[in-house]
């Protein structure tokens, strides 16, 4: 089969994507030229963004707040310089939204919260859910002390549990940067996506961080999963940036990850996640944190740093 031929194919099976190649990967960006309206504005409408000296010192910040990252657990924070300006790109599209944080490691909220401190638009509501105790208290002590605390909360959650009832279709937005799945075709991500789907209501739109590599072909096959996932139910890829963040990898200093803006498209009949609904179990996604972890995975991460492995005990609410 020719490449032409298979581009073809995958573009009829997918949804539309506008890829957008050669975005820069120095100070600057691309982001909307309009603010969040509806329709919504679309990254096609490019302008160039400057991260000034104030918000990389934000970055910065949030980089001395946060806690140690845990690689083995796929905590890897991205760079200073992407952070912002994906902050900076993302932040139109969430103003005045309520947004759900499914794993917040890199403390995107947190960067909204302080960037708005400048002028930058902020959501209505933010909820960080996240299975690390450590991330979430520093996330409640940072926004009160920034005087942002009235739009953020925080709830100790793990992806492999059921959300809770109250949280389901509450969202205008979900937001993840979640665990890419290296070694099993991107289903760790598609567990983070599921759960973000669930949190928004009907016609709800995401925001989807994801490497999309030519260089490395394990990103293309589960961006290819991820794509086909989307598509079967009722989600579209309305939009996509690639190349646009780099991360403090030591293994694979140069993976960039992609920005993909998704929405759910009411009326479409079509199945149920095949994780919606319930907790999942270990052997469902296998390598789920690569090769170097085996299960039982911890359920959360606590204060100390210590693993808690109790699956048994219901979530706990840490209160903004």
């Amino acid at each position: 089969m020719s490449d032409q031929t298979s581009s073809t194919i995958i573009r009829r099976r997918l949804a539309t994507v506008t890829d957008l190649r050669g975005a820069s990967l120095d100070a600057y960006t691309t982001a909307p030229t309009r603010l969040a309206q509806k329709p919504s504005p679309r990254l096609e409408h490019l302008l160039r963004i400057r991260s000034t000296p104030d918000e990389l010192r934000m970055a910065e910040l949030i980089d001395r707040f946060r806690p140690p990252s845990l690689r083995i657990f796929d905590q890897i924070p991205m760079r200073s310089h992407d952070h912002v300006r994906q902050a900076k790109l993302i932040a139109p599209y969430l103003a005045d939204q309520s947004v759900a944080f499914m794993g917040d490691s890199d403390c995107t909220s947190l960067l909204l919260g302080l960037l708005s401190k400048c002028g930058r638009p902020l959501p209505s509501r933010m909820l960080i859910l996240d299975f690390d105790a450590r991330l979430l208290r520093v996330a409640v002590d940072v926004a009160k002390a920034y005087g942002f605390s009235h739009v953020l909360e925080a709830r100790l959650y793990n992806a492999f549990d059921a959300l809770p009832g109250d949280l389901v279709s509450q969202f205008d937005w979900f937001y993840t940067n979640p665990p890419y799945g290296s070694h099993n075709l991107g289903e760790s991500a598609r567990l983070f996506i599921t759960r973000g789907c669930e949190l928004v209501r009907p016609g709800g739109q995401g925001c989807i961080i994801l490497p999309h590599d030519r260089q490395r072909p394990w990103t293309q096959a589960a961006m290819w999963e991820t794509q086909s996932f989307l598509t079967q139910h009722a989600w579209a890829v309305n939009d996509k940036v690639r190349g646009l963040h780099r991360y403090r990898l030591d293994d694979d200093r140069y993976l960039t990850s992609s920005l993909m803006l998704v929405e759910n498209v009411e009326g479409v009949p079509c199945q149920s996640m095949p994780y919606s609904d319930r907790r999942v179990a270990y052997d469902e996604i296998p390598l789920f944190y690569g090769r170097g972890v085996m299960p039982p995975y911890p359920r959360y991460i606590c204060h100390d740093g210590s693993v808690d492995e109790d699956w048994i005990m219901p979530e706990v609410y840490i209160d903004a």
